[in-house]
């Protein structure tokens, strides 16, 4: 089994009233030109997307060119506001909230996306599925690998991979290995031009 986790592309999130309603920015639409040349090559047979907009944006490049199944899931949101159930909070932004509301939040956040992670697996296993594509964001792709480490949401206070905008990497199960590679980190490119 294949999984491949592409950060959306680059958005402008300080333009947006709304963080998790920006929309990629030029750059993050070629960014997702990029992710969805990958998929192509690399046979992506299924995709999950965050149903923040600029996953979603970068989720409709990639689909545009594989052309497969499709889920848009909430699950594989950033953090946000709702994960604050019963909480008291000031802002709906995360990196306004106290240390312990976010931890609260990343424990919520884990929660859900622990049960989506599961979710797909069985429908790739049903139906022999052997690469899937997750379009999501920073935290909850790091989440996701420290799920599959054999780790909880509690080793992201100290284990935490840098997760560019617009990077792609790859993680294999084979016979109870796992193996996790970069297929690109635009912060370690060359600048084009």
């Amino acid at each position: 089994m294949e999984y491949y986790l592409l950060c959306h592309g680059e958005a402008n999130e300080a333009a947006a009233l709304d963080p998790y309603a920006a929309s990629l920015t030029e750059r993050g639409r070629r960014q997702a030109k990029a992710l969805a040349n990958l998929c192509q090559y690399r046979g992506v047979q299924f995709i999950c997307a965050s149903t923040a907009v600029r996953a979603e944006q970068t989720a409709d490049a990639v689909e545009a060119a594989v052309q497969v199944l499709r889920w848009d899931l909430k699950e594989l949101e950033l953090l946000t506001i709702d994960d604050m159930e019963g909480q008291v909070v000031f802002s709906s932004h995360p990196a306004r909230w106290s240390p312990e509301q976010f931890r609260y939040g990343m424990e919520r956040l884990w929660v859900r996306l622990v049960g989506a992670l599961a979710r797909i697996e069985i429908y790739a296993a049903t139906y022999g599925i052997q690469r899937v594509a997750l379009v999501s964001h920073p935290d909850v792709i790091n989440l996701c690998l420290l799920s599959w480490l054999g780790l909880d949401w509690t080793s992201y206070d100290y284990l935490r991979f840098a997760i560019d905008a617009g990077s792609s990497s790859l993680v294999m199960f084979a016979e109870g290995a796992v193996t996790f590679a970069w297929l690109n980190r635009p912060s370690l490119e060359a600048p084009s031009g």
